[in-house]
């Protein structure tokens, strides 16, 4: 590279960078489909319902100081345990999902909505928790508006 190629470059205008990627869709999450016609359809309803909480608790941990851990909980449940589960389903082949019933007593699509409300009542769960806060906080400003502003308080 000679004397004028090197100019050139340190000259040039920047390359344009490249558009970003679109956001995943909420139908899909490491190529895992969750409208897929495997997935029984009581089990998509909780995965939307899943994936709306999740979008919820988003949120509100947006709004709040909130744990490390509980952040990285719900973005483990979203971007691994959530699209794991559904793969694993879907990859059982059906000649062979009987052998899960033989062993457990249990269809594999039982087991899979079992796991979905138990992720489910997690994140629940971590919702109520975050929205404690927000109800604390209220309680705490009433009651101080309640004090400082009733006609009874004698330390206005």
């Amino acid at each position: 590279m000679g004397l004028f190629d090197s100019l050139r470059k340190m000259f040039a205008a920047p390359e344009p960078e490249a558009p970003p990627a679109p956001p995943p869709s909420q139908g899909r999450a490491h190529g895992i489909d969750y409208d897929d016609e495997r997935v029984p359809g009581p089990a998509r309803k909780k995965i939307a319902a899943i994936l709306a909480a999740l979008g919820e608790v988003d949120a509100m941990m947006d709004r709040e100081a909130v744990q490390a851990v509980s952040r990285t909980e719900i973005e483990l449940m979203r971007e691994e345990h959530l699209p794991k589960l559904v793969k694993s389903y879907i990859d059982i082949p059906a000649a062979h999902r009987a052998e899960i019933f033989r062993k457990t007593g249990k269809s594999a699509s039982f087991i899979l909505e079992e796991s979905l409300e138990a992720m489910k009542g997690r994140i629940d769960e971590i919702a109520r928790n975050l929205a404690q806060h927000d109800l604390d906080a209220f309680s705490s400003n009433a009651a101080f508006i309640s004090r400082r502003y009733s006609d009874g308080d004698p330390f206005r």
